[in-house]
């Protein structure tokens, strides 16, 4: 399944339909007369919006991104302030990006560099916004529409597991490949041919009615990617793990003893 996309949508971020085309197209034999452990999803997004809840819902999730700066356009971004004013400005734009990349500063205190978007709302203040902190979630984009948009490197993210309630619970799709470009014919042959990997990775590995997300958990994700061939990238870890194996209690004390050791050796 795939969202309307660019057929309609000004937020797509590559031709939806020609990749869910390729994928079916490619796959038909095993969506119609499944030899599989299990049924296998595909969803396309075209932007992170994810109208199609891939994330949540699809064994292999397609769902277009960007890698450059949030585009921005001065004309839009002033009408939408005189319509709006700056208490919506504040609270439904800037107070609401999860991770504080957008500030509101005076024109002349606006910061330059090459990870820096910003905008006029009128003659003293702007936006600015830090792209580097950006986690593409959309609010500020589908709030002042026009003005912000997204950048023009395009292409798409790629995420495996997702799935509702069967053995283990409802899983979010864990992100095998950050940034796909989808721009040349090769790029969605090299779609395709992630998805083959995939299926034919999940057929020889799965147990009997194991969805993907679970054949993950039970075998790991490090082993999953080795065997479908992807490098393993610190994209792919939503969040560093909060039970390393490391204890720091009584550090010092370890330290000296050690010391000892190699001064009496």
């Amino acid at each position: 399944m795939s969202c309307v996309g660019a057929a309609r949508c000004e937020q797509s971020c590559f031709d939806e339909a020609r990749a869910h085309r390729q994928v079916v197209n490619t796959f038909l034999d095993d969506m119609h007369r499944p030899a599989l452990p299990y049924k296998f999803k595909f969803k396309f997004s075209g932007c992170p919006n994810d109208c199609m809840n891939s994330i949540q819902r699809a064994d292999m999730a397609v769902i277009g991104t960007w890698r450059d700066n949030i585009r921005t356009d001065e004309k839009l971004a002033r009408k939408w302030f005189v319509k709006h004013g700056m208490t919506e400005l504040v609270n439904d734009v800037v107070s609401r990006c999860p991770t504080k990349a957008i500030m509101l500063k005076e024109t002349k205190d606006v910061s330059n560099g090459p990870k820096i978007s910003s905008v006029a709302l009128n003659d003293t203040q702007s936006l600015e916004i830090n792209n580097a902190d950006c986690v593409r979630c959309m609010h500020c984009i589908n709030v002042m529409t026009g003005a912000l948009a997204t950048g023009t490197d395009k292409g798409v993210t790629v995420l495996m597991g997702g799935k509702r309630t069967l053995k283990i619970g409802d899983l979010m799709g864990t992100v095998v490949t950050p940034f796909m470009p989808m721009k040349t014919d090769e790029d969605y042959e090299a779609l395709v041919e992630l998805a083959q990997k995939s299926i034919d990775f999940f057929a020889e590995n799965a147990l009997e009615h194991e969805r993907t997300g679970e054949m993950i958990e039970r075998i790991g994700l490090i082993n999953f990617l080795e065997g479908i061939g992807l490098e393993i990238d610190p994209n792919m870890v939503s969040t560093p793990r909060t039970n390393p194996y490391v204890r720091t209690d009584g550090w010092d004390d370890e330290v000296a003893k050690i010391n000892a050791r190699k001064a009496a050796a």
